[in-house]
């Protein structure tokens, strides 16, 4: 978010301008074992691009010795897998002939240097980088380089959950509830969470029933029927200037037996989704988030509100005694934190103060009254 975005016209012209630069590149071209290495090329980073969300806008000088053939100009597309936010960037097909001479590229480094741009992984099981470079011909090959962090372990982790709901509660509009996620800067990111919710705030069969079919949901999510959306969730990272926001669907799959919950988060073009896994059993409802991706999260809001296709419903008076949300927060470093979290209950009547006698001003009028008889 702190890198302005390089606009068009100038991104395809390679007019960008320094406040939107991530980067460097140099090229090495020419056939033998020594190439002609140019060097000064830029790497800026730009709006959304062909379908994309951002893109890249690489400039290199066609500068050989006496011979300048100007910038060449190779754009890029940087995609956001929804699942894991993992990036793939690819590039249009890189120039063969600039005016006439043939390039005969051999070598291309790009080199992203910007402080602050790119952050480590908070995991640091092994990884890879991996591609596919193609030829001018059509041919392809298949690349790959291992990755992975080191000294996760010393980063801290104290995320804090907390889960509030409203008392007044129906048959017909169910319950609420808000649940609230927050991490500080520096610590490892959250992999997995699991709850399970209080007895006495059970699923609705009558909205489950509601969910909406996994190949509709997939092909568009905006056909699945209004039943299935259960609630909204805002997620705020430091690494986009907008949280991500959306709503909360019931997606059933053929071999499940319960739906999932799904949130479909959306901000600057990114679209995330985040997959809670549904169980019950002796009235208990548990949501486990096992894949959430190793990004940094600043806070993640969900609310589930009343309404005839409410997904919770109410077991008794939520103000009869505590409601305990028992929690477990696991790391992608491996730490955890198990807990019970008590749900805040909005709404409830405040105990009646019994009636204190002020006995000595009592016995006072008692005696008084004896006096005068």
């Amino acid at each position: 978010r702190s890198v302005p975005r390089c606009p068009e016209p100038q991104a395809s012209q390679g007019t960008c301008g320094p406040v939107s630069q991530i980067g460097e590149s140099t090229v090495a071209s020419g056939p033998g074992a020594d190439p002609f290495w140019v060097r000064g090329g830029r790497v800026y980073l730009t709006g959304p691009y062909r379908g994309a969300p951002f893109g890249l806008s690489i400039v290199v000088p066609a500068v050989a010795g006496p011979f300048n053939l100007g910038n060449v100009v190779v754009r890029a597309a940087i995609s956001i897998d929804p699942h894991t936010a993992q990036i793939t960037i690819t590039s249009d097909p890189l120039p063969t002939i600039v005016q006439g001479v043939p390039l005969d590229i051999r070598v291309v480094n790009v080199n992203v240097d910007r402080p602050g741009f790119i952050l480590n992984p908070t995991s640091c099981a092994p990884s890879s980088i991996g591609g596919t470079i193609a030829a001018a011909g059509g041919p392809t090959a298949g690349v790959s380089d291992r990755f992975q962090a080191a000294d996760c372990g010393a980063l801290s982790f104290k995320p804090a959950l907390t889960a509030a709901t409203l008392a007044h509660t129906s048959k017909v509009n169910g319950a609420y509830l808000h649940v609230k996620v927050a991490s500080g800067p520096g610590q490892a990111n959250i992999a997995r969470v699991k709850v399970d919710l209080p007895k006495q705030l059970p699923s609705r069969l009558t909205t489950l029933h509601n969910a909406c079919v996994d190949a509709v949901f997939r092909a568009n999510p905006a056909a699945c029927p209004a039943g299935s959306v259960v609630g909204t969730a805002s997620a705020v990272t430091p690494l986009l200037a907008s949280p991500l926001t959306g709503p909360a669907y019931l997606v059933s799959h053929a071999a499940a037996a319960f739906p999932d919950l799904v949130f479909v988060l959306q901000g600057e073009g990114v679209t995330l989704e985040l997959v809670g896994n549904t169980n019950i059993a002796h009235g208990i409802t548990s949501e486990t988030f096992a894949t959430v991706p190793d990004a940094p999260i600043t806070s993640f809001d969900a609310a589930f509100p009343q309404g005839s296709d409410s997904i919770l419903a109410a077991y008794g008076s939520l103000c009869a005694k505590p409601l305990a949300m028992p929690t477990a927060i696991t790391a992608q470093n491996g730490a955890s934190i198990t807990q019970t979290t008590r749900v805040a209950v909005s709404g409830c009547a405040k105990p009646k103060r019994a009636k204190r006698v002020r006995r000595g001003r009592a016995a006072h009028r008692s005696s008084t009254s004896n006096r005068r008889k």
